[in-house]
């Protein structure tokens, strides 16, 4: 991460950007229990990275059955791909933990998990950090908070949309099933970035920019110590 760079989303534009680092916001110019209960072999189960990144693209960039006939049979084909693995993944998952109401609930704390990741990682809490993340995030955090310099503060101003469960798999992993759930966040945030002299050097707090980001949750469902946990990122596909 560049030293005036790195939770992006460009102050004072009026873009929307897809963070490539870590959550909160920075100029460019100027993304449960600290130690896992479960042992080796968990951890290991824990690193199996997105099982699928495919998010279909928004509205504005999908391909017109008129104009790109071809390209338009693909992303049709996909969606419906996606909309089927989605429900089935669903129902398995409700089914498995005879919660039905659990995708409805799960909305309002993923956005407080999101609002939780970028407090920490504005404040530099790596112990927080690694309760909410898997590891292999955790890692990439800590990585960025190393390399970052000035003081951080960053400020949630409230969605610009309701939040979206945009697509859900489930799998078998060394006789675990784990559930992914990829949740579209579209909010107003700010950032600001301060020297020792505590003099603004990046960034600007009382300007909110819209960021649009695509959050990758997971859990072992079948592990009833495990809780969930953010997993990464991904984007819509072009």
């Amino acid at each position: 991460m560049a030293n005036n760079a790195g939770l992006s989303a460009t102050i004072g534009s009026a873009n929307i950007t897809r963070m490539r680092g870590v959550a909160g916001i920075l100029a460019q110019s100027a993304p449960y229990s600290s130690v896992p209960r479960q042992m080796t072999q968990q951890m290991t189960l824990k690193e199996v990275g997105i099982m699928d990144p495919y998010v279909i693209p928004e509205k504005e960039n999908r391909p017109s059955i008129f104009s790109n006939y071809k390209t338009w049979v693909k992303y049709a084909k996909l969606r419906m791909r996606n909309t089927g693995m989605t429900a089935a993944s669903t129902l398995g998952m409700c089914w498995k933990l005879k919660d039905f109401g659990l995708t409805g609930r799960f909305l309002g704390e993923s956005e407080e998990a999101y609002i939780g990741m970028n407090e920490a990682f504005a404040k530099g809490d790596r112990k927080y950090l690694e309760e909410i993340c898997t590891p292999s995030m955790y890692a990439k955090l800590k990585g960025q908070l190393k390399d970052r310099v000035g003081r951080y503060e960053w400020r949630y101003h409230g969605l610009l949309e309701k939040p979206q469960i945009v697509s859900i798999r489930q799998g078998q992993i060394g006789g675990h099933v784990l559930i992914q759930m990829i949740v579209r966040l579209k909010s107003n945030q700010s950032m600001g970035v301060y020297d020792k002299k505590n003099k603004l050097i990046a960034g600007d707090l009382k300007k909110p920019v819209p960021v649009l980001e695509y959050i990758v949750f997971q859990r072992y469902i079948t592990d009833p110590e495990d809780n969930w946990r953010i997993l990464g990122k991904t984007a819509p596909s072009s």
